[in-house]
């Protein structure tokens, strides 16, 4: 069965940074800053047209031998075509998430316990503030805590707005 939390390889296609992880493809789009995770199904099929598009300059290099910008290109495309099957590989030897025993695998191994927050009936925080709460150990910044309730209306920032 496979473990929880395994990474692969890291490989790069111009701004697209793309590995392995749990079964799964992770994206990173370095220009843009977006974060995707997908499956190797869809990841197979932007291989797919990575390749269509590579077949396609391959034939355009053959009848106009004078454009060799074209070679580079094809070959740029089908190194990255390469990468992203190693990728799917990879994520493939670490489960795969289609197949029912490995998604039963991670099922169980997910935490089950609930998140509980018990405000006890003792603790009154309008006389007794708890003081200045750590942030964390790492930076040794503290926050202080405010309990005051909006005395200011909060407006709703809707998109578009």
């Amino acid at each position: 069965m496979p473990e929880q939390n395994l990474t692969g390889k890291c490989y790069s296609f111009r701004d697209l940074k793309f590995y392995a992880k749990n079964g799964f493809i992770c994206i990173h789009d370095e220009e843009t800053g977006e974060f995707f995770v997908i499956t190797r199904r869809e990841f197979l099929l932007r291989a797919q047209a990575l390749s269509e598009e590579a077949q396609h300059m391959r034939h355009m290099s053959a009848e106009n031998p004078s454009m060799k910008w074209l070679i580079e290109s094809r070959t740029e495309l089908q190194n990255a075509v390469d990468d992203m099957l190693a990728c799917v590989r990879e994520a493939k030897e670490q489960g795969d998430r289609d197949d029912p025993a490995v998604d039963a695998w991670f099922r169980r191994h997910r935490p089950h316990r609930r998140t509980k927050v018990s405000m006890a009936s003792a603790a009154n925080f309008s006389t007794d503030l708890p003081g200045e709460l750590p942030r964390g150990h790492e930076t040794g910044k503290i926050v202080t805590p405010d309990f005051s309730h909006g005395s200011t209306k909060k407006k709703l920032i809707l998109p578009g707005e």
